[in-house]
Parts: C-alpha cells; sequence; structure tokens
C-alpha cells in the first residue's frame, strides 16, 4: 500500500492570519459528510420518507501528537491561537482549501509513561453557505463509459468493420473514464485526459464515416458529449493553465511559494499532478511545466 506523500498539505490559518502547520505532528484524520436528508415517519404506516433539505456542513477531526521538552508551549500557543481565533481556512489532505471553523480542542496524556508527549484532537466545521456540489468528474466520466458500451452492444450484430468500429469506441470510453479517474486522484494529469479524449473523438468519427447504425452513431455522440462535460468539470474554478519555462535550477516548492504565495501548497500539489517531475527538488533549466496561470485569483469563499 502506497504510502501518503501530500500530509504537507494539512493546516490551520487563522483570520488573524496564525499558521498552524500540522502535518507535522498529525496522526489520523476523520471526516464525515452529511447527505442532507431528514427523515419523516407517517402514523400507523411502515417505513419513511426522506426529504433533501440541504447538507449539514463538512466535519474533519483532526487526531495530532506533540512530544519533546517544549510540549507544553507548543500546546499552550494552539489553544490560545484557537481561543483568540477559531475562524479560518483549513487546507485539508483531500478537499483542498475551504473556510472552516476549529470547534474544539481536546487532550490526553499519561505522564507515568510518557512525560513529554500529549496527544490532542482538533475538531473542523465548514463554515459558511455553499451550492450542492455538482457531479464529481468522474460521474460524468462513467456515463461517456455506459455509452460506449452501448454502441458496443448496438453495432455487435452489424459487419466486421462496423463492429470493431463499435468496440474501439466502447475501449476508448472505458479508457477515459480511467484517465478522469486518476486525473482527480492524483494518478494522472490534464494532459493524460486529453490524449485519451482525443482517441475517443477519433474512434467516433471513424464510426460515424462507416454509417452505422443511427442508435448506435447517437449513444457514441452522447459519450463524446459527456467526456467534454467530464473535462470541464475537472477544470471548473481552476486557473487556467498555462506553459511555464524554468529559466535555472530551482526546487518546485520555491518555485511555487514564489509565483503563489500563500496558495503554494495546493498550487504545488496540482502542478505535481499535471506534469511528470522526476526530481521536485531540482527543477533542471528548460524544463517546460504546465502551471495554473499566477494571474488568476478566486475569489475567497
Amino acid at each position: 500500500m502506497a504510502q501518503l506523500t501530500n500530509a504537507e498539505a494539512f493546516q490551520f490559518e487563522t483570520l488573524d492570519g496564525e499558521r498552524l502547520e500540522l502535518y507535522g505532528s498529525l496522526l489520523s484524520v476523520a471526516d464525515e459528510v452529511d447527505t442532507g436528508l431528514v427523515e419523516h415517519q407517517v402514523v400507523k404506516r411502515s417505513g419513511a420518507i426522506h426529504q433533501r433539505v440541504g447538507a449539514k456542513p463538512r466535519t474533519s477531526e483532526a487526531k495530532c501528537i506533540i512530544s519533546g521538552p517544549s510540549v507544553t508551549a507548543q500546546y499552550r500557543r494552539i489553544c490560545d491561537v484557537l481561543e483568540a481565533q477559531p475562524e479560518g481556512r483549513i487546507t485539508h489532505l483531500r478537499w483542498g482549501s475551504y473556510r472552516a471553523v476549529c470547534k474544539s480542542v481536546s487532550a490526553t496524556e499519561t505522564p507515568g509513561d510518557e512525560l513529554d508527549t500529549i496527544l490532542f484532537t482538533l475538531k473542523f466545521s465548514e463554515t459558511g453557505l455553499r451550492a450542492p456540489p455538482k457531479p464529481a468528474p468522474a460521474a460524468r466520466a462513467a456515463t461517456t463509459a455506459a455509452e460506449g458500451a452501448k454502441v458496443a452492444s448496438l453495432t455487435a450484430g452489424e459487419s466486421a468493420t462496423v463492429a470493431a468500429a463499435g468496440a474501439a469506441v466502447s475501449a476508448r470510453a472505458t479508457g477515459y473514464l480511467v484517465a478522469v479517474g486518476n486525473a482527480e486522484t492524483g494518478l494522472g494529469n490534464l494532459p493524460d485526459v486529453d490524449a485519451s479524449l482525443a482517441t475517443l473523438a477519433q474512434a467516433v468519427a471513424d464510426l460515424d464515416a462507416l454509417n452505422a447504425p443511427k442508435e448506435a452513431r447517437r449513444a457514441a455522440v452522447l459519450a463524446l458529449a459527456s467526456a467534454g462535460e467530464a473535462r470541464n468539470r475537472l477544470l471548473a474554478g481552476r486557473p487556467p493553465l498555462i506553459p511555464y519555462p524554468v529559466v535555472s535550477v530551482e526546487s518546485l516548492s520555491a518555485l511555487c511559494q514564489r509565483l503563489y504565495g500563500k496558495h503554494a501548497i495546493a498550487r504545488k500539489a496540482e502542478i505535481l499532478r499535471l506534469n511528470r517531475i522526476a526530481r521536485p527538488y531540482a527543477l533542471p533549466g528548460g524544463l517546460s511545466l504546465l502551471i495554473p496561470d499566477p494571474s488568476f485569483r478566486v475569489k475567497e469563499g
């Protein structure tokens, strides 16, 4: 099983600018995402009716540990900072940066076993109102794969050439679902998605040129349309991507700090997803990177 390598992206910064960089002490994170359903029971009737009223805020519980001779000072600072200003922005391992409040700090220690060790738990809750989320890019890509499978089924009884073209559309659609899923999880990048989309588009064009059955061609077009929507959702709310030439040897961390300031950690993770970088600690001069446009500004929500 792969080890978590993005733990540096877990922190909380208050509205006053105080930053708690928690990755050094983080043991685990437990999240809860509410679906926003309310259950109504009816008199003298079995079962229940469920109504969606809007999801509760997402919550996260971070379990951390600090140890060493300065544990008292470290723990007091954490409590003082959060008591003075519990509102701010959390940078989450999976959800990125969003507005949140720290609801509580709790700690346990056993001086008889470890004198200079404190285990503490921070409970965060998302704050502010937000619109219901749109389906994830992979959800639209799943529609692409389903329509591709329909194409293969509708062309299976046709001539060998048409059947092969239908099978190609299905295979490319399934490959596109994999590419989008990889891009969402960080195992792939946008160029991989675009390359997969291009092969799917070519397969759809080849099928259309063979004058395949109308329903098969319609399903192929729907597969391609869903693929385009999935790509758009990958980019939703993100800065446009631009090529960036590295002038001289520099670490990716230093480059991101110089270009993005307080958003450096999030942008670094995104650049790693967008590019295949063998040595992020020493980018060679002349390397061309695909990066989010540093001049783009997202309104803090």
